[in-house]
Parts: C-alpha cells; structure tokens; sequence
C-alpha cells in the first residue's frame, strides 16, 4: 500500500505506508506526522488523562487561483531558503520507491533519524 501527499492541489511525496511513517522527506509530511495524536502524549494531571496539544503547521495554504513558481510550502517551512522561493523543486526519487517534491529533503531525513 502507498501513500500520496499532496499539498496546494501538487504531489509532494509518495512512497509505501512504512517508508513514509518511518522516514518522511517533504516538511509538509513532517508537519502532518507531528499532528497527528498519540496515546504517548497523554500525560496525568490531578487524576485524569489529558492530551498534549498538538503541533501545528505555521502560516496559510497558499491561494490556490495564485500559486507561485517556486515551492508552495516555502513560507511555511523551516527549511526553506532562496532556492525554495525562486523555482519549484522537481518531483524525484529521493530513494528506492520514495518520491518527494523538495531540494532538502536529505536535511529533513537527517532531522527525522536524528
């Protein structure tokens, strides 16, 4: 089975369901992963269980009527610099079967292992 993220109506990344969950190579993918709420992020507090709040993913979807020439997710990324707000990164197999849309995804899989 396959996942495929698509952020501001574009293909961002795709790759199995393990691959993806274990090593995610698009910040925006990262930014979904962190969102989601984990059993682990429950915490004890006078007595009762409650939830951590989740991380949210800075800034606004661009308008999709006025879509850059470079890379969407930019003004929300970390990552990003002048290359990412000059051009579009080209959609690409970054390793055997795992594809992303992003000119650092080698950073962004060092942050996750790291």
């Amino acid at each position: 089975e396959r996942v495929i993220v698509m952020y501001a109506g574009r293909k961002v990344e795709e790759a199995t369901v393990g691959e993806l969950f274990a090593r995610p190579l698009h910040p925006y993918t990262r930014g979904l992963m962190n969102s989601i709420p984990r059993l682990a992020l429950m915490r004890r507090e006078a007595g009762r269980a409650q939830a951590e709040r989740l991380q949210e993913i800075p800034g606004m979807v661009p308008a999709l009527s006025n879509l850059p020439h470079a890379c969407t997710f930019a003004p929300r990324c970390a990552f990003a610099d002048d290359t990412c707000r000059g051009k579009y990164p080209p959609y690409e197999e970054k390793r055997s079967d795992h594809w992303a849309a992003c000119w650092h995804s080698d950073r962004i899989a060092e942050r996750a292992n790291g």
